[in-house]
């Protein structure tokens, strides 16, 4: 076990941005997996961070630059500073009780905003991340039948393909208790997502030099400024993992650093995708950005990645939902023996897999539907709630500059511009 931080949080009367979340005499509950159990270093949690974060979405931001123009490069620096700042602003207010640590992102908006509070947007976050994991499962089965499509030998359904997304992910999600259990995912799942980058870059800059003509490109377009500030702010909401992630951390003091480099590598990898696709193909750039690449093995190997990130992918983002549901259920060790334990969060997790794979297979409207709780839950959970929760649970020690309070408006501003274009985007693609 790691020794606990011996320096209070809360050293002054003034709480900024800048300080390092340090709570004292922290209690390691027994019944918390992150205390019963091996924790991971920061090189693992950057890690976790890329590749739940850096997703199918980093596919559309050379179509955003598009929407907005090429100030959208700078759409993405902010977007990834409001992350990076709502992040730790999050895992702050875990330790807004001196002495012990909140256990998830629910307690968080509990202590602040109350039972019914912690109801609605424990149920957001929940769907959501479970709704993600069904369309990613969808696309994954998608693209294999995609890849297999102009092969001579017999090749199974699309539904099969789904099928057998779910029950990989599933043999996952029973073998591994918690998020440390499957780093080796996020490790290859954001090596995928570099090879993705590399592949668009390599083949991008390769037609733009062949191009005889500049394609046309703009450097703002007012009217389709919100829509491309919030496909680009989606493309960093991870913030549900977080309590989770830096639970299972060695040193949780170095929380604030990983997260803030993990988010700076983030923002490159996007920027070179971004930068390089809108610049290569212009205005004419498509949705997600492989299909404007020049087909060959190098546009086949992308998909394969995306798809392999994807699959990758899902186990983590469920891990997040199944720890906080199984702690309510009381299924752990301090409940139950070992076998025991284990066989509940067997039949639990296969439960769950098995209402994921069927909403997949056989809700026709389940890709369109998910869309519209995802943005009502991305707006509010990552952007909204973690400032409107921060300030509320330090009111007393927070005296923030005027500059302070005027960042935060502006994340809120953006998290509620989100909420309206994302809903009203999804509503219209019924």
């Amino acid at each position: 076990m790691p020794s606990s931080p011996t320096q209070p949080l809360l050293s002054s009367a003034r709480v900024t941005y800048s300080a390092t979340p340090e709570p004292a005499a922290l209690t390691d509950s027994s019944d918390s997996p992150a205390a019963v159990h091996k924790k991971g270093s920061s090189v693992e949690t950057f890690f976790h961070i890329v590749c739940i974060t850096a997703g199918t979405g980093i596919l559309q931001l050379p179509y955003a630059l598009k929407e907005g123009g090429w100030i959208g490069a700078f759409y993405i620096v902010l977007a990834g500073m409001i992350s990076s700042y709502t992040g730790n602003m999050l895992i702050r207010c875990l330790y807004c009780k001196q002495g012990t640590r909140l256990q998830s992102y629910s307690d968080v908006v509990e202590a602040a905003l109350g039972r019914r509070g912690k109801q609605i947007v424990r149920t957001l976050k929940d769907f959501n991340l479970l709704g993600v994991v069904g369309i990613y499962i969808v696309l994954a089965g998608v693209n294999i039948s995609t890849l297999l499509a102009d092969s001579s030998a017999f090749v199974p359904s699309v539904q099969f393909w789904i099928a057998a997304s779910a029950v990989l992910v599933w043999l996952v999600i029973v073998l591994a208790r918690e998020i440390h259990d499957v780093f080796v995912l996020s490790f290859f799942g954001t090596l995928t997502t570099v090879v993705t980058v590399v592949i668009i870059m390599w083949i991008g800059i390769g037609d733009a030099s062949r191009r005889k003509e500049v394609p046309p490109t703009k450097l703002v377009d007012g009217k389709m400024l919100p829509i491309s500030l919030a496909s680009i702010c989606f493309s960093f909401g991870g913030n549900l993992n977080w309590p989770d992630l830096e639970a299972s951390m060695e040193s949780p003091k170095l929380w604030s650093k990983t997260l803030s480099v993990a988010t700076a590598f983030i923002a490159f990898i996007y920027l070179c995708v971004a930068v390089i696709g809108y610049g290569a193909y212009g205005d004419h750039v498509m949705s997600p950005i492989l299909l404007s690449l020049s087909k060959g093995l190098p546009v086949a190997t992308a998909n394969v990645m995306i798809t392999a990130h994807v699959l990758l992918a899902c186990p983590i983002l469920l891990t997040a939902v199944f720890i906080e549901a199984e702690r309510d259920l009381n299924i752990d060790a301090a409940h139950h023996s070992p076998a025991a334990e284990r066989m509940y969060r067997v039949l639990f997790r296969t439960a769950m897999m098995a209402a994921i794979a069927l909403c997949a297979l056989f809700v026709s409207d389940f890709a369109k539907f998910v869309p519209i709780l995802g943005a009502v839950a991305a707006s509010m959970v990552v952007f909204v709630i973690p400032v409107v929760c921060y300030i509320i649970l330090y009111r007393e020690q927070c005296t923030f500059s005027p500059w302070e309070y005027a960042w935060c408006a502006l994340i809120v501003c953006v998290g509620l511009m989100c909420l309206v274009i994302g809903t009203s985007e999804a509503i219209g693609n019924l």
